[in-house]
């Protein structure tokens, strides 16, 4: 094993034997290799929200059709589901609040429910509630959120974000 000594001489020969110029190319060809893979063209994000208030079903999927954004395709639009369109690690976020009294709803992995989220706000003040979770995805898996219990939604502060770390 090298000691620290050796490789610090071996790190300043590196730096000596190039000059300026060159370590400004490697610079600018570095950059540009970071600057290519760290696109909007390869990012995955959405934010999308409820269309409407509406009451939900047990275990029925909220359909988070009204996009506020969409890089990447992966949110459905029709259906409000996220489909994984590459493998990798996602972080999800679900904001809910209801339109009376209390609301419950689930955030799933391929309709195994991953986590709760609840808020109430005893018919008193708006109250929402939220919850976030990181996931490991594989390509065709889904994520959506669903009602736990029959409950009506509040459109206005009700979404479901995620994105690719």
């Amino acid at each position: 094993m090298l000691s620290l000594k050796t490789r610090q001489k071996d790190i300043q020969q590196f730096f000596l034997e190039f000059n300026l110029a060159e370590l400004l190319f490697l610079s600018d060809i570095i950059k540009f290799i970071f600057e290519s893979l760290v696109t909007e063209e390869n990012k995955i994000a959405f934010t999308a929200g409820l269309q409407r208030e509406e009451t939900y079903s047990r275990l029925q999927i909220l359909k988070f059709t009204k996009i506020i954004t969409n890089v990447g395709g992966g949110l459905n639009a029709s259906d409000g589901v996220f489909y994984c369109p590459e493998p990798g690690l996602y972080y999800f976020f679900v904001n809910i609040m209801p339109y009376a009294n209390h609301v419950y709803a689930q955030i799933h992995k391929n309709d195994k429910r991953v986590v709760y989220v609840y808020t109430d706000n005893n018919g008193k003040q708006w109250k929402s509630g939220s919850n976030a979770v990181i996931l490991r995805l594989e390509k065709g898996d889904r994520v959506s959120v669903k009602s736990h219990s029959s409950d009506r939604f509040h459109d206005n502060a009700t979404y479901f974000t995620g994105l690719k770390l």
